[in-house]
């Protein structure tokens, strides 16, 4: 991709919904504001969602053994506004696009290195 096609790219992800994800398991979801010449992303309006502890996921495990039912280890998440993830912590950014309506996503996914 040329330079002046990825400039246009981005500047076509302005103001989208991004899903960002990070190495240590986290995932970040915000609104899109502008990158630099490091890569650093700002998003607006974030959350940031963590998978589920060792202990929950044993928990829910032992809860499914004991009762033969299905059971859940939610991740965490928390509203965190607007910031900065670091380019080189990005592995993976997904845009949200909504097209059929309310409730319908269809994702982009672009992975970095």
């Amino acid at each position: 991709m040329e330079i002046g096609e990825a400039t246009q790219f981005l500047e076509s992800l302005v103001g989208k919904t991004l899903r960002v994800a990070i190495p240590d398991g986290r995932l970040f979801t915000g609104t899109f504001r502008c990158t630099d010449g490091d890569s650093n992303m700002i998003l607006s309006n974030a959350f940031e969602y963590r998978m589920p502890s060792q202990a929950a996921e044993e928990a829910a495990i032992q809860q499914a053994m004991a009762t033969g039912q299905t059971a859940r280890a939610d991740m965490t998440s928390r509203f965190v506004g607007l910031i900065v993830v670091p380019g080189k912590q990005i592995t993976k950014v997904e845009v949200e696009e909504r097209r059929d309506g309310p409730g319908v996503s269809h994702g982009l996914s672009i992975r970095t290195r």
